[in-house]
């Protein structure tokens, strides 16, 4: 993606950070220049009349920022559909994904995210927090499709196929940290220790040096499965969470990404530092994997949670505006598997379902202030818009990059939209994006964003090499 010159975009409706907190939709004319925002010239009334013809005008359509994709491998999507529902009973990373991932190459990776990173922009995502091998070439992938991103390449040195490629890893991450091009690009590292079970004490107390020399942010898997928790007890006598805390991990300079964390105790999160630590929250993927994270713990501890798709293999989607609407739902479900529903299923009195509504109820209010429509929409933008110092994201808002969505309010899957922040965290929203600006250029062509992307010949070359690759592939794993 080549660099853009100055523009103007002006909109009727335009999200903007309001003072004193929270969003606020208003009139606005934006400045862009070199991909970022530059002036902000906002009213209480429209003035998009009195513009010149060199302004971009988009009349009603609503303006926002773009999602930010807290967790995600989009190297995987190529593995979509290749296993059953059985997989997921077990340990799906170490069973199969391991084995797969060894027979990978960089070509490999940088051809299956594109294709990833392609599905992400369809999506209106602008931002990824990837987290996977290859290198140098999966930040390629990436940039080929022109998202911006903060790469965290997989660090492995006990168990995975990442071992063998430890020191490769850790030569691309310093070099993607030092290099000023990809930061222009907004594409930054972040460091990726692979999860506590698979990083040994050395090489965590190595990412905690680096993190203070490069000043990057940790983003890594914790307590994602019942082997990494028995692990941790074993050879180290405490929880995941307790051992990254004897280590000096948490609670640092810079930001701590901890994702899925599943089995977190009371007694771990007091070991949090709500100031640096995070949730990486993928909802969805969770369900399928294990189960969802008690993400409502970690917001009663002040801590941020932000929300990501995991990968296609495990979703299955990109998407990462559906996965608000499971989080809006999470209260809801709880009555499904408690307790109190299985004594109204024996008794069947009306005693014991009034017990199971006043537990629904119960939930619901320990929930709901979690669950405004706002603080939904903040684990895809403003939550996760300072998480990396080097890459200012998730809110349309000076000195940050022009990464934004237009989306058509008249669409059946908005429409009638009173509340337009409630009908991009319940609907089924991606389907009204007029266009999507990546840096300051719009992408596709507006008002047939998704038809003219998939039929572009970027994307069908992207799609014919990573189709041949994919078959490449398992001829060697077969």
């Amino acid at each position: 993606m080549g660099r853009v010159g100055c523009m103007h975009v002006y909109s009727h409706r335009v999200l903007l950070p309001a003072e004193g907190g929270g969003l606020q939709v208003k009139p606005a004319l934006i400045g862009i220049d070199g991909g970022m925002i530059t002036s902000i010239r906002a009213e209480d009334e429209p003035f998009g009349d009195s513009l010149g013809p060199e302004v971009d005008h988009l009349g009603d359509t609503l303006l926002t920022p773009a999602f930010v994709n807290a967790h995600s491998h989009i190297a995987m999507s190529v593995y979509r559909g290749l296993l059953s529902g059985a997989h997921m009973r077990g340990n799906v990373v170490e069973s199969f994904y391991f084995q797969v991932e060894a027979a990978l190459d960089g070509a490999d990776i940088r051809a299956f995210a594109r294709m990833g990173a392609y599905e992400s922009l369809l999506a209106g995502v602008g931002t990824i927090w990837d987290h996977y091998y290859g290198g140098l070439e999966l930040a390629q992938g990436i940039d080929d499709v022109g998202l911006t991103a903060a790469v965290a390449l997989t660090l492995q040195d006990l168990n995975g196929p990442g071992v063998a490629y430890l020191e490769d890893q850790l030569a691309a991450t310093e070099a993607l940290a030092g290099s000023k091009a990809w930061q222009e690009k907004g594409i930054v590292a972040a460091l990726g220790p692979h999860a506590t079970d698979t990083v040994s004490d050395g090489l965590w107390r190595l990412v905690g040096d680096l993190r203070a020399k490069l000043q990057l942010p940790i983003h890594a898997h914790v307590a994602q499965s019942i082997e990494e928790v028995e692990r941790s007890f074993e050879n180290h006598g405490c929880s995941p969470v307790e051992r990254l805390h004897r280590l000096g991990l948490l609670g640092g300079p810079q930001a701590f990404l901890l994702v899925h964390s599943l089995f977190v105790s009371d007694g771990d999160l007091e070991r949090i530092d709500p100031a640096s630590d995070c949730l990486g929250f993928c909802p969805f993927s969770q369900a399928q994997f294990c189960f969802p994270a008690h993400f409502s713990s970690w917001r009663r501890r002040g801590a941020k949670v932000l929300v990501g798709t995991d990968c296609g293999a495990s979703n299955d989607t990109m998407n990462v505006q559906q996965e608000l609407r499971l989080v809006a739902g999470t209260p809801g479900l709880a009555g499904t598997w408690s307790q109190a529903r299985d004594r109204f299923a024996e008794a069947g009195t009306l005693a014991a379902a009034q017990s199971l509504q006043d537990y629904r109820v119960d939930v619901f209010d320990q929930s709901v202030s979690d669950l405004s429509h706002e603080a939904l929409l903040a684990m895809v933008w403003g939550d996760a818009a300072d998480l990396h110092p080097q890459l200012p994201v998730g809110a349309i808002e000076t000195g940050r990059f022009a990464n934004l969505v237009a989306w058509n309010l008249d669409d059946p899957a908005l429409w009638p939209a009173p509340d337009p922040l409630r009908a991009l965290v319940m609907g089924d929203a991606t389907q009204a994006i007029e266009q999507v600006m990546i840096r300051g250029q719009w992408r596709g062509e507006r008002g047939r964003f998704r038809q003219s992307i998939v039929a572009s010949d970027d994307y069908r070359e992207a799609r014919r090499e990573a189709q041949g690759r994919l078959a490449a592939l398992l001829a060697r794993i077969d």
